[in-house]
């Protein structure tokens, strides 16, 4: 997912650790588990499973369980394993992402791409409900309507009449999808996408249940009591900002090969509470950044550590409805203030690298990997203007301001109250004031008030961390499309919107790649839209007897479906 100055930057990679990742690059004095998919527990004394098959981790309070109304990755996390869409993602046996079919038995394509027609399997809602076609006709129908606001509705705009429909221009009953009968689900697309089937395992093509959205009207995933499950777990029980637990769906049509009873997911926002509840077998999984511990784990006999390269920036952003910001100057300013290198040896621990692009280097176009062949821009920006102070002064002073940047007071919003949340904004504030000369006050808050915030434009710098829902560049550059706002900076370019919608249409990866690279530097060397500081490593330290749990390139976290326990007491 995606999101006055925020850095959701520790959060994310501390106790998020279970966002989307590709590409694995591990210590070579560490162990690093093989990853398997859906390998039966051996029989035998040695091999028997645990009699009770349980596991806790830590996650960030969710900003609710809808998969219209919610965008952060943690309750996509959740949603992943309570749902099952027309496929899910898996790892396949080279290590990268396979969709399987899931809810969907099989699907067929028309010759010109355009028609695709998903067969269901027989399998039923948590209450004994089948689920139809219809469901899922009308989850992506109340993704469109405009009275939802469903952020991610733009991923959808392949399909035929999607964006008119989610304009208010056409009637939904105009949109492309159809359930031909409780079995068989029909979407036809605008234009051929080259893509598309890589949004089968999303939230915003998962089935919903008409009679409960209408019940429980906005309530709809505020609580698990308004949450209904045809995955392989339900959500039993939410205590707000203290645990969300996950219990065994025995109404999943695969529920035998669904050997975990029970997922409890800790809200833990204080890194070195989560630490020591590792280190005393509380936790089963943990994200680890800090030298000290990461040190500490490694020497463990009986912990797994992994380490591998995601499809995840961390970036800065800025509103654009505020006057200072509305400069461009002014933001190049600001994203070349930041040291990067410096960053992540600080921050980070030296877990992660640079980033002076917006595409990270694990993604592809087609088979070749984009940051192969495209340069990052924001190194050619920084090459041109080695003193970003002097960006800021002609910038206030295009804007008719004092150019003296001590008049200047900007606010950071921070998505956390921790102390690690204010060692990160303390680290920005020294950094603007000494390279800029401006004031910097940082404000403090939750990660839902925050985001209402940002969404509601109340701020003027923000920062988030976005991980990729599909391995192509657009899953980051169809964000920035007029009528997405996904990263809401007010910020609209029609050059920018031609150059992506040709890319979401052409079927030839030369000419993506091209559209793409030209997209990129508009958004970054001559807009100055979004600051990437760093693509993110994962570094996480499991138990050895957590076996088989499966971790896709892309999407959502951790999948647990498989997953088991043997020897938890050795």
């Amino acid at each position: 997912m995606k999101r006055k100055l925020a850095l959701l930057l520790a959060l994310v990679l501390l106790l998020s650790v279970f966002t989307a990742a590709c590409g694995k690059e591990e210590p070579t004095d560490v162990k690093k588990e093989e990853e398997k998919v859906a390998d039966e527990p051996k029989e035998g004394s040695d091999g028997d499973i645990d009699d009770e098959q349980y596991i806790t981790l830590t996650i960030t309070e969710p900003q609710a369980i809808d998969p219209s109304t919610s965008n952060d990755i943690y309750s996509g996390d959740i949603l992943n394993e309570i749902t099952e869409g027309l496929g899910r993602l898996e790892t396949g046996e080279d290590g990268g992402d396979i969709i399987v079919p899931a809810g969907a038995e099989d699907w067929d394509v028309s010759d010109d791409g355009l028609v695709w027609t998903f067969h269901l399997r027989d399998y039923e809602w948590e209450d004994g409900e089948p689920v139809t076609a219809h469901d899922f006709e009308y989850g992506i129908k109340r993704n469109i309507n405009p009275e939802t606001a469903a952020v991610f509705a733009y991923l959808l705009y392949p399909i035929k009449n999607a964006e008119a429909c989610n304009s208010g221009e056409k009637d939904l009953d105009e949109l492309g999808v159809k359930a031909l009968d409780d079995k068989t689900l029909e979407i036809t697309l605008e234009k051929p996408c080259a893509y598309f089937d890589k949004f089968l395992p999303h939230r915003i093509m998962y089935p919903q249940r008409k009679d409960l959205v209408e019940q429980w009207g906005d309530k709809v995933g505020s609580e698990a009591e308004y949450t209904i499950s045809c995955g392989p777990f339900k959500l039993t029980e939410w205590t707000h900002k203290s645990e969300l637990v996950l219990e065994k769906n025995e109404n999943y049509w695969d529920a035998d090969n669904v050997k975990l009873e029970k997922i409890t997911y800790k809200v833990i926002e204080d890194p070195s509470t989560a630490y020591n509840m590792l280190s005393n077998g509380q936790i089963d999984i943990c994200g680890v950044s800090k030298p000290e511990w990461l040190e500490k784990f490694k020497q463990r006999d009986d912990l797994v550590y992994v380490s591998e390269l995601q499809p995840t920036i961390v970036y800065q952003y800025f509103n654009q409805k505020t006057k200072l910001f509305s400069n461009a100057n002014v933001r190049k300013a600001f994203m070349l203030a930041v040291n990067r290198e410096e960053l992540l040896d600080v921050l980070y621990y030296g877990i992660g690298e640079p980033a002076y692009g917006w595409i990270p280097p694990v993604m592809k176009v087609g088979d070749k990997l984009y940051r192969d062949i495209v340069d990052e821009p924001l190194k050619k920006l920084k090459e041109e203007n080695p003193d970003p102070k002097e960006l800021l002064i002609k910038g206030l002073e295009e804007l008719g301001m004092d150019p003296d940047p001590s008049k200047i007071t900007v606010t950071m919003l921070q998505s956390g109250t921790d102390a690690e949340s204010r060692r990160f904004a303390e680290y920005y504030q020294q950094t603007y004031e000494k390279v800029l000369g401006i004031n910097v006050e940082a404000e403090y808050m939750d990660w839902p008030v925050f985001l209402d915030r940002v969404y509601n434009h109340d701020y003027e710098m923000a920062g988030m961390g976005a991980s990729a829902d599909y391995d192509d560049p657009m899953t980051f550059m169809a964000d920035f499309l007029t009528e997405a706002q996904n990263i809401p900076t007010g910020w609209s370019n029609e050059e920018y919107d031609e150059l992506i919608k040709k890319a979401q249409i052409s079927l030839d990866n030369e000419e993506r790649l091209e559209l793409i690279a030209k997209a990129e530097e508009i958004l970054l060397y001559e807009d100055a839209v979004v600051s990437p500081i760093s693509y993110r490593k994962s570094s996480r330290f499991q138990y050895d007897y957590v076996k088989n749990i499966i971790k896709p390139l892309y999407g959502p976290g951790i999948e647990f479906k498989y997953a088991y326990t043997q020897g938890r007491n050795k």
